[in-house]
This record gives structure tokens, C-alpha cells and sequence, in this order.
């Protein structure tokens, strides 16, 4: 049975607010998505489709199947990191823009990769061979490197890192901040009386450092550091809970607070040396919270409503608070921003299905899936989780991870839907698993391996080919109950090849 890491990546993946996942420390990823227009203005992009905007297609590569595990990060080069959990364990990999790498584990196969920069590094937190979990960054060229404190100081925990290969995160039982760099190693930020349980969780290229305390194991307090201050308290609003989000260029911290515990919900901030902390305010909605900023301050979050809607959230100094709208339902909520103002996150549809959109001032929020090119029919994107400057973009589909690229004419590899089975089934009975794909160069499919988890697997006998879309079938009978996860991988004539899984419970009849 794999360990519980208590972990969390900056705030956790529930439509929630931030706040009130911030003393959740296990990560609650995907499986709980179920979930002020402009003040002077209505919302833009109320539905997908009624914008005269010059539309980006898109084409998808298929980065891993399984669970999401830590939100997933992608760099200017169009570099990902990201962790999965697929058949019980979980891994944490990096795409170089060409091919997929396990990166690894400190020994104990369990790895979170929590944080990707411009250079390709990654900040995360692994199991070591004793069971405990340890700091690291990764780089293609150097491995991973173990980056906790002096031996029997405990856990450590690495949450991020910026361009120049700092590191913060927290080490030892009772929560210490640090700094690393493979000039100085690590190096204890201290605590005080205010802070007797920090952890730093997000900084910039200049050094500033934002955490959290914890506050009678429960409770959160935000605080930055730099060398020259020391461990400060930022929260000069007195709330009862704060958590930064995300740090900008200048040193200001943008993140997410509870005025009191009567107030009925997370409200954002940003934090500068000039203004001290600011609330931002929750628009025509009863609360609001910080999703991730850009280096230039421009935040994306949600809006929450009395009646449970929620509405995705746009702010800037010059805007302020702005709805983004829906794709026809009642919630959206923003999940990442560009420099360039795009905005990707999910909402729901007509149908109460959720979608993943991007939403841009020019074009509103459209539906990702309706800008597709090239991909088998069986595929729906349903989060769009992270967007990089160039407009790539990371999301959640029915067949895992993948990777969308605005379309160059670029030759891709095959884009695999999901397997479509049946999820639970009796001991001996037949299970029917099909997969489609689309080979998006056209350069052919050599074959699809199947394999069923319990040991045994095979080439599918044929592949099927109608208006464009391959797919194979296959089928197999479990002579004892248990969760199997099926895979398979579809192989190209370039060697490439692409994996997709889904989890079977089979029951004893």
C-alpha cells in the first residue's frame, strides 16, 4: 500500500476555496471538480461561440494516463512537469517538449513534483528507501538530487523553485522554512515567536520568499522573508487564516484570506512593502480566491455565490474584479494565466459536463474540446490546469494528461482516447475494451498492446480504420477479484509510444 504524503501544492485541486483546503494537507485531486461579471460591465464569453475572434486550433499530445496527483506546471519552452498515480503508485515526470521521463525516486518509488522553472528543474518532495519523505530537485542532466537538511533533522518537504534554482520548502517535524541553491545548500530561514511553525511555499527570481505558519496545528498565517527582513508578518489586515499564492516580480504576494470566521468565505489579497496587504474583494459573489498570478500581477481565481454558482475571476489593477462567464452552466473556475492575459481553467456546460475552456478579453471563454484538430472522437478535456506564454496549455482529459499546442503544421505523434470499458465486472465474465486514436502525421500505427494488470496481455489482432479514426478492440476474462488497471499503449512506425489506462473493479460473482 503506498504512504500518504501530507502534502498540499499551493492550494489544493478542489473547485473550493484555497482557504479552507489549506489545514487539508493531502492534495484532493481531480475527482472533486464538482465544483463580479466587470462591475461595470456584463460578463464576456457568457457562452462559447459568440465571439468574432480569429480562433487558435489545437493539436494534443498525450502526456500519462492515471490520477492527476500535483498540478501540473509548463514552462516557456513548452517543458512540463507533472505527477500521476496510476496502478496505486505514484511517479512524478517531465516532458522535454519531445518525449515523456520518469524522473525518478529518492527509494521509495513516490514521487511529487511540485514546481518546474524556465531551466528545466523541478522542486518536489519523494519517499526515501526508509519511507520518509525528502526535499529534491531534479534537471535532466543532473538526476535527482536530495536537498533535505543535516541527517535526523526529519521529513523535508520541497515546494518551489524559481529561475535561478532556489529551492524553498519546509524540513523537520515541527515545520522549519528554508532556502537552498547548489551554491549555499540549505539553509534555515529560522523561526520566531509569531512564527513557531513556518513553511515557505512560493518565491520570486529576486529571492522573495512567501509561507505559511500554523497556528495550533490548524490555523494559517501568512509571511514573507528576504534576507535582508527576516521572517515577517505580512497579514497587516488581522485575519483570522492567510496563504499566499503566488509571489509577483516585484516582491508582492497575492493569495487568499478569511476575514473572520463569520464572514462566510476566502476573500483574495495582494500584499506589497507600499500598501501592506489589500483585500481585493469578492466582486457580486459572497466570497473569491487566488487560482495563480503572473509575474506582472495578473491574478485568475473564482467567485463563489450564496446558491452554490460559481463564476471564474479575472483581476488587475486597472480592471479590478472581472467575471469571466460560463459555457452555459453554473460554475467556472480559473485555474492559470499568461502573460499575454489568457486565462484556462473548467466550467460547466448546458449539460452540467465539465469542460475545459480558454478565455482571452478578445475571444471570451471558449470550449477547448470544440477547438480541437485532429483527435479521436471518444477524447473530452475537462480542466485546464496550467498555460504557458506561448499559449500551450495543460489539461485534464478522459484519457489523462495531455498537452495542447496551437497548431503550426508541426507533425505530431497519435493522439490516443480513452479506454472505454466497463469499470466493474464479475469474476470470469468477458470484459470489452476498445481505444481510439488518431495518428496526427500521418507516418501509421504499427500496433496496440494490451495489457490487463493481472500478468497478462498481447497485441490487439487487428486495427479498424473508419473516416480517419483507428481504433482496436479486445477482451479478456479475471479469474479473481481485485482492481486491475488496464492499459494500452499505442505503438507508431517512429517507435513512439502512447499510453493510456483505466482502473477495473472486478467482484467476486
Amino acid at each position: 500500500m503506498e504512504t500518504c504524503m501530507c502534502i498540499a501544492r499551493r492550494n489544493d485541486v478542489s473547485t473550493g476555496s484555497p482557504i479552507s483546503g489549506l489545514s487539508r494537507l493531502v492534495l484532493l485531486v481531480v475527482a472533486m471538480w464538482t465544483s463580479a461579471m466587470a462591475l461595470a460591465q456584463p460578463a464576456s464569453g457568457e457562452v462559447d461561440g459568440k465571439h468574432g475572434a480569429q480562433r487558435t486550433s489545437y493539436r494534443v499530445i498525450n502526456l500519462g494516463p492515471g490520477t492527476i496527483a500535483t498540478y501540473p506546471d509548463i514552462n516557456t519552452a513548452g517543458q512540463v512537469a507533472f505527477s500521476m498515480v496510476n496502478g496505486g503508485r505514484t511517479a512524478g515526470f517531465f516532458f522535454d517538449g519531445a518525449a515523456i521521463k520518469n524522473i525518478g525516486s529518492l527509494g521509495g518509488g513516490i514521487t511529487y513534483a511540485n514546481d518546474l522553472n524556465e531551466a528545466g528543474q523541478i522542486a518536489g518532495t519523494s519517499i526515501n528507501e526508509q519511507g520518509v519523505e525528502n526535499a529534491f530537485v531534479w534537471s535532466a542532466g543532473g538526476g535527482m538530487l536530495d536537498i533535505r537538511a543535516e541527517p535526523g533533522r526529519g521529513r523535508s518537504y520541497g515546494w518551489a523553485i524559481n529561475n535561478r534554482g532556489v529551492v524553498t520548502g519546509s524540513f523537520g517535524d515541527s515545520a522549519r522554512p528554508f532556502r537552498w541553491s547548489h551554491a549555499g545548500g540549505v539553509e534555515d530561514l529560522g523561526v520566531t515567536p509569531a512564527f513557531q511553525q513556518p513553511a515557505g511555499r512560493v518565491l520570486n527570481d529576486a529571492g522573495l520568499i512567501a509561507g505559511v505558519t500554523t497556528i495550533d496545528d490548524e490555523f494559517t498565517r501568512v509571511f514573507a522573508w528576504t534576507r535582508a527582513s527576516g521572517l515577517v508578518d505580512i497579514d497587516t489586515l488581522g485575519s483570522v487564516e492567510s496563504s499566499p499564492v503566488a509571489v509577483g516580480a516585484g516582491g508582492e504576494v497575492a493569495g487568499n484570506r478569511l476575514a473572520s470566521w463569520d464572514d462566510g468565505g476566502d476573500r483574495p489579497f495582494l500584499w506589497t512593502r507600499a500598501t501592506g496587504m489589500v483585500d481585493l474583494g469578492i466582486g457580486r459573489g459572497t466570497t473569491a480566491w487566488v487560482n495563480a498570478m503572473t509575474p506582472g500581477l495578473h491574478i485568475a481565481g473564482g467567485i463563489g455565490f450564496a446558491d452554490g454558482r460559481q463564476r471564474a475571476m479575472s483581476w488587475t489593477r486597472r480592471s479590478g474584479i472581472r467575471e469571466l462567464g460560463t459555457l452555459g452552466g453554473r460554475t467556472s473556475v480559473a485555474r492559470g494565466v499568461n502573460a499575454k492575459g489568457q486565462i484556462v481553467g473548467f466550467a460547466e456546460d448546458k449539460a452540467g459536463a465539465m469542460r475545459a475552456f480558454v478565455w482571452s478579453a478578445g475571444g471570451g471563454m471558449l470550449d477547448l474540446n470544440r477547438l480541437l484538430r485532429r483527435v479521436p472522437p471518444t477524447l473530452v478535456l475537462e480542466h485546464a490546469m496550467a498555460v504557458n506564454d506561448r499559449g500551450e496549455i495543460v489539461a485534464s482529459s478522459n484519457a489523462g494528461l495531455v498537452l495542447l499546442r496551437p497548431d503550426q503544421g508541426r507533425k505530431a505523434g497519435p493522439t490516443v482516447g480513452p479506454i472505454v470499458a466497463e469499470r466493474t465486472i464479475e469474476v470470469g465474465a468477458p470484459l470489452q475494451a476498445s481505444v481510439s486514436f488518431v495518428d496526427g502525421d500521418r507516418v501509421g500505427t504499427r500496433g496496440v498492446d494490451w495489457s490487463w494488470g493481472d500478468g497478462s496481455g498481447g497485441a490487439a489482432r487487428r486495427i479498424d480504420e473508419r473516416a480517419g479514426v483507428a481504433s482496436a478492440r479486445a477482451s479478456h476474462s479475471f479469474s479473481a477479484p481485485g482492481n486491475y488497471t488496464v492499459t494500452a499503449t499505442v505503438v507508431g512506425r517512429d517507435g513512439r509510444r502512447t499510453v493510456v489506462s483505466q482502473e477495473v473493479e472486478v467482484k467476486a460473482p
